[in-house]
């Protein structure tokens, strides 16, 4: 399955985040949440409820499902810009979090 991410920055004082992200099969799992995608027909679009953004499923490639990802304002390079990934199986690798070891020593050469 090819997942694609989708940067989308988070309204202040929400929780809306991706902690977890697996595949087994056609199933998705988005923070615990199941979707099976075997109801999809070939070259069929289509978009689902919460994070998937959509999915299409191609008879030569396979699933490609579009992923909505929460980032904040100190987001990092890879959360901003990020890469495809494809899994047969197992957990999502999700973009890399900003450095927080970065932002203390910004913070300390400001003042």
């Amino acid at each position: 399955m090819q997942i694609i991410f989708s940067p989308i920055v988070r309204r202040p004082g929400t929780d809306y985040e991706l902690h977890e992200l697996s595949v087994e099969g056609a199933t998705l799992t988005v923070n615990g949440t199941d979707y099976d995608l075997t109801a999809l027909a070939y070259d069929e679009e289509t978009r689902l409820a919460g994070y998937i953004q959509s999915a299409t499923r191609d008879a030569t490639s396979g699933w490609t499902v579009t992923l909505l990802l929460p980032i904040g304002d100190n987001a990092s390079e890879a959360q901003r810009f990020p890469e495809a990934v494809t899994v047969a199986s197992g957990t999502v690798p999700l973009p890399a979090p900003p450095d927080p070891e970065a932002n203390e020593t910004s913070t300390e050469d400001a003042g």
